[in-house]
C-alpha cells in the first residue's frame, strides 16, 4: 500500500476441483453466502444444451481508507457428472496514502481577502501559498474566520474573465473548509483517468486564518475536477 514496487491492483485467482455434482456444489454455495461481505451481483448462468453449466456470485467489501474497492467472485462450473470446478477471484485496488504533488505552476495566482479577486485568470495555472508548506494537507489546522470566492469563465462565456465574486462569513468559510478537508488525498498508483472536456473554468478560494497569511485554493470546475493548494492536489486530475 503505497510501497514502491507494489502494484495498486491486486488480482488473485484460485481454482479447486471437487468430487461433487454441479447441482450439489451450486446449492451449497447458495446456502453459505460469505459473512461480512455484500452480494453485488451474479455471473451467469451459462447454459449448454439446456443445462446450466456455470454460475457465479460477486461480493463487495466494506469501504476502507486503505482501498478504493475490494471485490470477490465465486464461480462454480460443471466439469463432469460427479466433478465441479470452483473458482475464486479477488480484486483489490489499494490506495497510496501520499497525495499527488501539484502541477507545475508557471503563472500562479495569489489572492488575498484584502486585495480582492483579479479581473481575469488568463494564463494562470494555479495558486501559490508562500511559506505555508501545505505538503500533507490542503488546508492548515484551525477554523477560518472569513473567505473569498473568485469564479472565472474558461473558454466559454467571457473567456477567462471574472464571472462572480462571493464574500464568505466565518460560518460559510468554515463550511467550505470542512468540505475541502473531507476530500481524500490518497489515490491508486498508476491509475489512468479519462476526463470529460475541460474549458479551463476555475475558482480561487481564499480563506483567512488567525495569525497567518490567507490560504488560497485552486479549484477545477470541470474536466477531471480537483483542488490544489500549490503544493499538493486531490479529488480529481
Amino acid at each position: 500500500m503505497g510501497i514502491p514496487g507494489v502494484r495498486s491492483l491486486v488480482d488473485q485467482v484460485k481454482v479447486w476441483r471437487v468430487r461433487s455434482p454441479f447441482a450439489t456444489v451450486q446449492a451449497w454455495l447458495r446456502a453459505h453466502p460469505l459473512r461480512g461481505l455484500t452480494i453485488a451481483g451474479s455471473a451467469g448462468p451459462v447454459s449448454r444444451a439446456g443445462q446450466t453449466i456455470m454460475t457465479g456470485t460477486s461480493y463487495h467489501g466494506r469501504g476502507n481508507r486503505a482501498w478504493q474497492s475490494a471485490n470477490l467472485e465465486i464461480s462454480a462450473a460443471w466439469v463432469g457428472p460427479d466433478s465441479t470446478a470452483i473458482r475464486v477471484d479477488a480484486m483489490i485496488v489499494w490506495l497510496d496514502p501520499r497525495p499527488y504533488p501539484a502541477r507545475p505552476n508557471a503563472h500562479p495566482a495569489r489572492v488575498t481577502l484584502a486585495g480582492g479577486c483579479p479581473h481575469d485568470d488568463h494564463g494562470v495555472t494555479g495558486v501559490t501559498n508562500p511559506g505555508a508548506r501545505l505538503t500533507h494537507r490542503l488546508l492548515p489546522p484551525g477554523k477560518p474566520t472569513a473567505g473569498l470566492r473568485c469564479r472565472y469563465d474558461g473558454l466559454n462565456g467571457h473567456p477567462w474573465q471574472l464571472a462572480a465574486t462571493t464574500k464568505l462569513t466565518a460560518r460559510t468559510a468554515r463550511r467550505a473548509a470542512r468540505t475541502i478537508t473531507a476530500i481524500r488525498l490518497s489515490h491508486p498508483d498508476g491509475e489512468t483517468e479519462y476526463c470529460p472536456f475541460g474549458d479551463d473554468s476555475a475558482e480561487i478560494l481564499a480563506l483567512a486564518y488567525p495569525g497567518r497569511p490567507d490560504v488560497d485554493l485552486w479549484i477545477y470546475l470541470n474536466g477531471c475536477g480537483g483542488v490544489s493548494n500549490g503544493y499538493i492536489m486531490a479529488g480529481g486530475y
